[in-house]
C-alpha cells in the first residue's frame, strides 16, 4: 500500500513538472494527534506542488516525538507513533497575496508501537484523511500554516502548526 501511495505521488509530481511550473512548497513543524485513548506529538514535514492558484498536491511525513501512557485494566501501556506517510489532493483559495485557505483529502499509512513489561507490539494501518487550514505569508516566500486533519483510523484528529517556504512561482 505504501508503494502505491509513493508511486501515485511521484507520478503526480512528474506530470506536474512537465506542465508549466507554478510553485513548490516545503514545510516543517509540529502536529498533535488526538485519539480516543492516546495523544501523540509528532514532527511533520510536507512537500507540495501547486498546479495553479486553486489546486495542488502534497506529501506528508510524521515522526513520533513522545509516548503516551494508557491504562488498560490496571496495566500501563506506552503507545508511540513510529511514522506516518500521507498523500493529499489540495483545493485552495487565495484570500489575498498573504493568506490562503485550503481543504485537502487523501490517504495515510502509519505504524504505531505499544509496549508493556518489556514486550513491544507494532501495528500498521492505513486510512482516508481529510482536513482544512490556512497559510499566512509574512514575506513573499516565508509563512506559517495551521491545519486540522481528520485521520479515519479510529477518529484521530491532527492539529498542526508549521513553517512554510515557497519556491518558484
Amino acid at each position: 500500500m505504501l508503494r502505491t501511495i509513493a508511486l501515485s505521488a511521484a507520478s503526480a509530481i512528474v506530470l506536474a513538472a512537465g506542465a508549466q511550473a507554478q510553485e513548490w512548497t516545503l514545510e516543517g513543524g509540529y502536529e498533535r494527534i488526538d485519539a480516543d485513548i492516546v495523544d501523540l506529538d509528532t514532527v511533520v514535514v510536507r512537500a507540495g506542488y501547486d498546479f495553479n492558484q486553486f489546486f495542488g498536491v502534497e506529501g506528508q511525513a510524521n515522526f513520533g516525538l513522545s509516548d503516551d501512557t494508557v491504562n488498560f485494566g490496571g496495566t500501563n501501556v506506552d503507545v508511540s507513533m513510529d511514522y506516518a506517510f500521507s498523500g493529499f489532493l489540495v483545493a485552495q483559495y487565495p484570500v489575498s497575496d498573504a493568506l490562503n485557505v485550503f481543504v485537502r483529502a487523501g490517504y495515510t499509512y502509519a505504524e504505531i508501537d505499544a509496549s508493556v513489561a518489556n514486550i513491544t507490539v507494532s501495528d500498521d494501518d492505513s486510512a482516508a484523511a481529510f482536513g482544512a487550514g490556512a497559510e499566512y505569508f509574512f514575506t513573499e516566500r516565508s509563512g506559517v500554516r495551521f491545519d486540522y486533519t481528520r485521520y479515519d483510523f479510529e477518529d484521530y484528529d491532527g492539529f498542526s502548526l508549521s513553517y512554510v517556504h515557497r519556491f518558484g512561482g
